[in-house]
């Protein structure tokens, strides 16, 4: 068997856009200077507490509770309201529904987001049933830690050598090495080429046709 572990934001689907409203609110709502896009984007893929700690001058752990729980408050109204805000990215949808048919492939999640979100995205779209293994922010330490990925590769048995992860972060690439597994860049996410390449991908890939093949060539 072989394990193919997913990152969710900027690899499945595209929520910069919510992202970066919900971090907004959450800074307007504590009367505090909005972060800039681009500051807010670099930290996605963090576990969230971490990433708001990333956009504050001075860390504050009670200031950065109450900013996490703004943020949840936008952005869970806003994909309840509108279950399709997360645009999925083209390619995704085959390519999840195609691995996971793959009788000695198993599918699994890393992601920064809390198993509410996970599950909230999946009752959304119809590939939640693909994944055996779901990583999140709620029981494990914030990438690039590789816990994900050791958790993911416990409950599963999958050999690391049989292990790949798929993100389009530094922080993803970062945990794969830190796991000692493959790691698959994403071009189309919120890090670019190089910073993927030069935080340990071992190919990157722009298209989600090219995804069957760079498996293949890494982990068989």
């Amino acid at each position: 068997m072989r394990l193919v572990v997913f990152d969710v934001d900027g690899t499945i689907v595209d929520s910069a856009h919510i992202i970066i409203d919900a971090a907004h609110y959450a800074f307007e709502k504590e009367k505090l200077s909005i972060p800039t896009p681009h500051a807010v984007r670099s930290g996605i893929g963090l576990k969230l507490e971490t990433a708001i700690g990333h956009l504050l001058e001075e860390h504050d752990d009670v200031l950065v509770d109450r900013l996490a729980g703004h943020y949840r408050d936008y952005f869970f109204g806003k994909v309840t309201d509108e279950p399709h805000i997360e645009h999925i990215y083209d390619g995704a949808y085959d390519a999840i529904h195609r691995l996971g048919a793959h009788e000695k492939t198993l599918l699994g999640i890393a992601t920064g987001k809390h198993l509410r979100g996970i599950h909230r995205l999946f009752d959304n779209h119809d590939f939640g049933h693909h994944f055996v293994t779901l990583q999140a922010a709620d029981n494990n330490p914030s990438k690039p830690h590789p816990g994900m990925l050791h958790n993911a590769i416990n409950e599963t048995g999958v050999e690391v050598a049989r292990t790949v992860m798929v993100g389009d972060t530094s922080y993803d690439m970062q945990m794969a090495k830190a796991a000692n597994v493959k790691a698959i860049g994403v071009a189309w996410g919120y890090h670019d080429k190089a910073d993927l390449l030069e935080h340990g991908a071992d190919v990157v890939i722009d298209k989600y046709e090219h995804i069957d093949e760079a498996i293949d060539g890494l982990i068989g």
